[in-house]
């Protein structure tokens, strides 16, 4: 199986980097192919229509909708920043859709400098895959006092928090496989509804 990872930062060097890099090394003992998408590195450009048209400035868009496609489990990254998802996680989550990610698993994970981080999941579970069809995890998490709890070798000094992150990527990995024959099955069928109501 294959999962990509979204670091959702706009920063550079970010601790939303440092908590995907942790979490691929988890992922890697679930699944067979891991990668890692750096939003601060692929400076995607804003939506407009021309993803839809195939225009030139979107050619940067179409390896990344491959590995997408190929993918079989997500994991969405974003810092809380005044309380909300980052702009480039957004701008990402609208770029997509339901061909990449219709009935997918996928885990939402938020960072935090200090004891919040609850925000921007509330976010994401509300609009974040309305167009796209992915399956969000009931499950998530959330790493607070990110600076204290991950080093810079990406290990993560908080043993519970830790303990955590190994069942929830067990969790996604047992979606991946239950979910695989519904996307396989219902992402063509429900193309006449990919819009919602």
């Amino acid at each position: 199986m294959k999962i990509t990872i979204v670091s959702g930062s706009q920063r550079g060097q970010s601790q939303s980097l440092n908590v995907a890099n942790y979490l691929q090394k988890l992922a890697s003992s679930y699944f067979d192919d891991t990668t890692v998408l750096d939003l601060h590195q692929l400076n995607l450009p804003f939506w407009n229509e021309g993803v839809w048209q195939g225009s030139e400035e979107w050619d940067c868009w179409k390896p990344i909708a491959q590995t997408l496609k190929q993918s079989d489990a997500f994991i969405f990254i974003t810092p809380e920043w005044h309380g909300m998802a980052t702009p480039a996680l957004k701008n990402f989550l609208m770029l997509t859709s339901d061909d990449e990610l219709a009935h997918k698993a996928a885990l939402l994970v938020s960072v935090s400098a200090s004891i919040n981080g609850v925000y921007p999941i509330s976010e994401l579970r509300l609009t974040g895959n309305k167009n796209n069809h992915v399956c969000f995890l009931p499950d998530h998490l959330i790493f607070r006092n990110c600076e204290n709890t991950l080093t810079a070798d990406h290990e993560c000094t908080d043993q519970q928090l830790h303990e955590r992150s190994q069942y929830t990527m067990d969790l996604l990995a047992a979606y991946a496989n239950a979910l695989a024959p519904i996307h396989r099955d219902m992402v063509n069928a429900g193309k006449a509804f990919r819009y919602g109501m």
